[in-house]
């Protein structure tokens, strides 16, 4: 593995330390997933090492610093405090990383993002901190092996988003591709009304509605049974009306061409004329 001394090494667990050069791109940790982590491991053992490196502080003091794994670790921190207190009492198996902070930095948001372990606002969070320090956009998709597309998305949600709306896609009152849409489509009063009443009526938002807020007059598409019925409904008929519909369904379904929608529409035209005259 690139940047790791694939060496194990045991560490005891008071001497790993978190957060002190960089912030975990985790910011949240769910304390039953993590109690139920910690009883897994009791039983079957720690699968996989924590990722450490050699740190040094402001003043100069060396210190074993984690990289990656915080989920793991709080896990064996309440193993020792609620259930075993000499669990692994020889030290916590580890692997050195080896490289500069900074990749430290991207291995751990590469980790997290890899296993899925932190949920989108989190890493929207920590997406736009690196922008404001001034790492491209392209750069970033680059270091995180992510299209630009899926980077500009989370950097303009945590740019856009009210507290409100972050908090709810943590909570799963909707996914966080609606939170996108309403955050791209909404003012962040605007969001904050729309939450509110989630919350108010206990109903999720649904990627659909998203897209169409802050634009009332605009009327979801018809799903494709809704248009089969109203396609046979109008066949049925043999006016020039009807086959206008007809026609219309047609296109919407990719079935008619737009020249045969369009010759059609002259016809209704003509028509309607010589009906006039």
């Amino acid at each position: 593995m690139h940047n790791y001394d694939p060496t194990i090494l045991e560490v005891p667990l008071d001497a790993i330390q978190v957060g002190i050069s960089f912030r975990n791109i985790r910011r949240t940790f769910d304390d039953v997933s993590v109690k139920n982590l910690a009883e897994n491991i009791h039983q079957h053992g720690l699968m996989n090492p924590l990722v450490v490196m050699q740190s040094e502080d402001e003043t100069g003091r060396s210190f074993i610093e984690l990289v990656a794994g915080e989920r793991r670790l709080r896990a064996l921190r309440y193993i020792t405090h609620n259930l075993d207190e000499e669990f692994m009492a020889a030290g916590i198996p580890c692997v050195q990383y080896v490289g500069t902070i900074v990749d430290a930095k991207y291995a751990n948001a590469s980790e997290n993002i890899d296993r899925e372990d932190v949920d989108d606002v989190d890493v929207a969070a920590w997406l736009w901190d690196r922008v404001q320090e001034g790492i491209s956009q392209t750069e970033l998709a680059e270091r995180l092996h992510r299209s630009p597309q899926w980077v500009n998305f989370r950097v303009t949600f945590h740019e856009r988003a009210c507290d409100e709306l972050k908090t709810a896609v943590k909570e799963k009152i909707l996914g966080f591709s609606a939170a996108y849409e309403l955050a791209k489509n909404l003012t962040q009063e605007e969001q904050k009304k729309r939450i509110l009443k989630a919350r108010k009526f206990n109903e999720k938002i649904t990627l659909e509605e998203a897209q169409r807020a802050g634009d009332e007059e605009k009327s979801p598409r018809p799903a494709k049974k809704a248009i089969d019925k109203m396609l046979a409904k109008s066949e049925k008929e043999h006016t020039l009306f009807h086959n206008g519909v007809s026609y219309a369904l047609r296109w919407v379904l990719g079935a008619t061409s737009e020249e045969e929608l369009t010759q059609m529409m002259l016809m209704a035209k003509d028509d309607l004329l010589e009906r006039n005259r």
